[in-house]
């Protein structure tokens, strides 16, 4: 489903990647970890290039680009096999919560109005939003807001969905709704890559931990490999400081 192969970007003098590659499978559930800084949410952004790479080579289901010679229609295409639910909701706070989810399809992928509500509703419903078609924003809670960000991005249909940091700005009591969410979607098999610091949600239902630091992968695996028995020290020492001491057993 995902190929990504020596992807680097720097800001101005700054390199924040180093190199980096993945290979996502379809339907899996690949987890981000790593200090701030470490360049997490860049590469998850030059994925559908909204931030554009310096050099590399990105493949998403059927479609495959040359970061250096990248095309505008490539990258609209690259664009249509993902979408991103973002930390801070990036809702119109001047439509309501239908009219969010309806947006994309209506605007991107030119769906009639009448269709592009109906899928919307559905999607709704299916994140437990069902009484709040017509709510805006302002009337929502943070996590209420965050679903409909998840509804949006589902309603696309998409290859693969990006999540960036999604609880970060959510208050506690508010995290595990939407956590819910995110673990539904991911039992019915679509590819998610998930930039997060919630250990739990990666111990339960990722596929695959990359721990990255400093521009680079340090160390990836599966959950128990890199979460449970990691051979890196640097991933050992960013374990012991976000671990409760209960859980930590490196």
């Amino acid at each position: 489903m995902i190929q990504v192969k020596g992807v680097r970007k720097s800001f101005g003098k700054q390199q924040v990647l180093k190199g980096i590659d993945l290979t996502v499978e379809k339907g899996e559930v690949v987890v981000l970890l790593g200090p701030s800084g470490s360049g997490k949410t860049t590469f998850l952004r030059c994925l559908n290039f909204l931030e554009h790479p310096d050099d590399g080579e990105i493949t998403i289901g059927e479609t495959h680009v040359n970061c250096k010679t990248v095309t505008k229609k490539e990258i609209l295409q690259l664009r249509r096999n993902t979408a991103m639910v973002f930390q801070l909701y990036n809702l119109f706070k001047n439509k309501t919560a239908l009219e969010n989810v309806m947006e994309g399809l209506v605007t991107a992928r030119n769906i009639p109005k009448i269709e592009a509500e109906e899928i919307s509703r559905k999607i709704l419903d299916k994140v437990g939003l069902a009484a709040k078609y017509d709510a805006y924003p302002s009337e929502l809670s943070g996590g209420q807001q965050q679903r409909v960000g998840i509804a949006r991005a589902l309603a696309l249909n998409p290859e693969v969905i990006l999540f960036d940091e999604p609880t970060s700005a959510l208050d506690p009591e508010l995290v595990g709704e939407v956590l819910a969410v995110m673990k539904q979607v991911a039992k019915e098999g679509l590819t998610m890559i998930v930039v997060t610091h919630e250990i739990s949600f990666a111990r339960d239902i990722a596929d695959k931990v990359l721990f990255m630091d400093g521009g680079v992968v340090v160390e990836q695996g599966t959950p128990e490999e890199v979460l449970v028995h990691p051979k890196e020290e640097r991933t050992k020492q960013f374990l012991k400081r976000i671990l409760p001491v209960s859980d930590y057993s490196i």
